[in-house]
């Protein structure tokens, strides 16, 4: 099995090559029936070594998560309203602060409403966390209020703690997570897997983490291929449904504004002959429309692109697969450098390939270091 990384390529200060390295030779000969039995065992030894992290290192971390939240908060309002806040008139203030607390009234609604919260955090209440993270909403009324001449009421200061603590359990991507892909066998599964893992901080020395169901992978009999992009998509999926996923949204938000300009076409020519047939056109729902009109190009898109590219998929040999995968991130890696875009993506790539037979091989790997002076690197690599 092995362990790709996306996003952050550290956790809590400590590099995740170090933490994988480590949990490798931990592991040894162990070996484990499923691939769920490895992502286990990881979150085992992730807590069995506190995290990597001391109690100094979760508060700053809460605090910089906490301020990404508040200040996206005050963002969105200031773009909305701008010179809001430098405005020293008592009732702009007064005003800004409406709108926080009507800001931090909608994001508690929406994310505390969510079911599904990170395993971790199911029996962690909001007295729990405000007990835990007293001392840093006081730095942060400090630093992002008092500094700025805006003084919050207690019960605003305990909104903003309810919304940052709805965000911290919910299921969702942070502003600063990584991707964890497990991918590999388990001794008793003859397919592949692939089970992609969530994880920020570790907030009261308890682990934000989940895993990302919706984009796990089991393959078997009736699933014999797929592939999976993860982190800069774009290109991938591109040539996966055969249209750009930004191009494909813009025809959708066109074909809705366009039916609405052709309602009020209709409603401009009957004009005041028909009050009813007017008011009836004005209050004509198009959302099922519109939701019918994304159905049919989802259909047409596995009908023509994604079914024909799976099957191919399914038929090819793993060298094969292997230059389907790099030519893949090359080509992301390419549209980046001719658009003047930021490079995240680029090569040299590193390609490699598990199988049920031969286990973990690389197929093209980069070294920091020239391979042919440092022979005890290789005999050493693999060594338990």
């Amino acid at each position: 099995m092995g362990i790709m990384i996306y996003n952050s390529a550290s956790f809590m200060a400590t590099p995740w090559e170090t933490i994988i390295k480590v949990y490798r030779k931990q592991l040894g000969g162990t070996s484990f029936s499923t691939l769920k039995e490895y992502e286990q065992d990881f979150i085992a030894f992730l807590r069995a070594k506190n995290f990597y992290t001391d109690a100094e290192t979760q508060t700053e971390f809460l605090e910089n998560f906490s301020l990404d939240v508040i200040n996206s908060i005050i963002n969105e309002i200031t773009l909305q309203n701008k010179g809001l806040i430098e405005n020293p008139l008592p009732e702009s203030r007064q005003q800004f602060l409406i709108l926080l607390e009507a800001q931090f009234d909608n994001l508690i609604s929406n994310w505390g409403g969510l079911k599904e919260f990170c395993l971790e955090f199911l029996d962690y209440t909001i007295e729990m966390f405000t007990a835990y993270s007293e001392q840093v909403f006081e730095r942060i009324n400090q630093l992002r209020f008092v500094n700025n001449g805006i003084i919050i009421s207690p019960d605003l200061l305990l909104k903003m703690k309810r919304a940052v603590y709805s965000i911290l359990k919910a299921k969702e991507e942070s502003s600063n997570f990584t991707g964890l892909i497990f991918t590999g066998f388990g001794e008793n599964e003859i397919y592949p897997q692939l089970i992609p893992v969530n994880i920020s901080i570790v907030v009261d020395n308890r682990l934000r983490f989940y895993v990302n169901e919706n984009r796990a992978v089991s393959i078997s009999n009736s699933v014999n291929s797929a592939v999976c992009p993860f982190a800069q998509t774009d290109v991938i999926d591109t040539i996966l449904t055969g249209i750009d996923p930004s191009l494909d949204k813009i025809y959708l938000n066109n074909f809705e504004m366009l039916f609405k300009r052709y309602n009020q076409a209709i409603i401009d020519s009957i004009g005041n002959t028909n009050p009813l047939l007017t008011e009836q056109i004005q209050n004509l729902e198009i959302t099922a429309i519109v939701n019918e009109f994304r159905a049919q190009n989802k259909k047409i898109k596995l009908e023509n692109y994604i079914n024909p590219l799976m099957n191919a998929v399914s038929n090819l040999a793993k060298e094969d697969l292997s230059e389907m995968a790099e030519s893949l991130i090359y080509l992301t890696y390419l549209k980046r450098r001719i658009t003047f875009a930021e490079e995240s993506v680029g090569g040299p790539v590193d390609v490699a390939i598990i199988s049920k037979g031969d286990g973990f091989v690389w197929i093209k790997r980069k070294h920091y270091f020239r391979p042919e002076i440092n022979q005890h690197f290789f005999d050493n690599y693999f060594k338990i």
